[in-house]
């Protein structure tokens, strides 16, 4: 994902639009989970200053953090940025390189603007951090592992299977 900044240059002041539409493996390689991701941006160059604003919506596989079964997670996440553009400033060879500078420090150097490092650290933070399949997702079993959501427990409720700190509770709730 790559701006040619020469273009902004020409229209100093004007927003300008880009779209991208790609497949997550090809153009983030370090993210295992496969999926499409939507990013619109509009940008504006004023002097040395490059304002981004955009969107970004992903699709992508997730493992249930109750169940463990893999569903499709979606996400969209708006984003501002302003990024300098630096002059006379030594050009990086390395595409990967200059992505990761512009993420980090917002700086933008040479002709192109590598938003592949910056979008991967959007889709990160973007996340849920414990992804559930639904919200009425009844996750596994603690004493024999079974999927909730598809058949009863085969647990056996006796006293001899239950954690021996939670015996007085169980007596409690038979008394009334």
């Amino acid at each position: 994902m790559q701006i040619y900044l020469p273009e902004l240059k020409q229209k100093q002041g004007e927003v300008v639009d880009f779209s991208f539409d790609e497949e997550l493996s090809s153009s983030l390689t370090d993210l295992s989970a496969a999926g499409t991701l939507k990013l619109v941006v509009s940008l504006s160059l004023n002097d040395d200053k490059l304002v981004v604003n955009g969107s970004l919506e992903v699709s992508t596989t997730a493992a249930c953090s109750r169940c463990l079964e893999t569903f499709n997670q979606r996400f969209t996440t708006d984003f501002s940025e302003l990024f300098t553009v630096l002059k006379n400033a030594p050009v990086v060879s390395n595409r990967q390189s200059e992505a990761l500078e512009t993420a980090n420090m917002l700086n933008v150097s040479g002709d192109y603007l590598y938003l592949d490092e910056y979008v991967r650290q959007l889709i990160i933070l973007g996340q849920e951090y414990n992804p559930i399949c639904s919200p009425g997702c009844k996750g596994l079993c603690a004493g024999c592992g079974e999927d909730l959501n598809k058949t009863a427990c085969r647990c056996s409720n006796e006293k001899g299977n239950i954690d021996l700190r939670f015996i007085k509770l169980k007596e409690l709730n038979q008394e009334r």
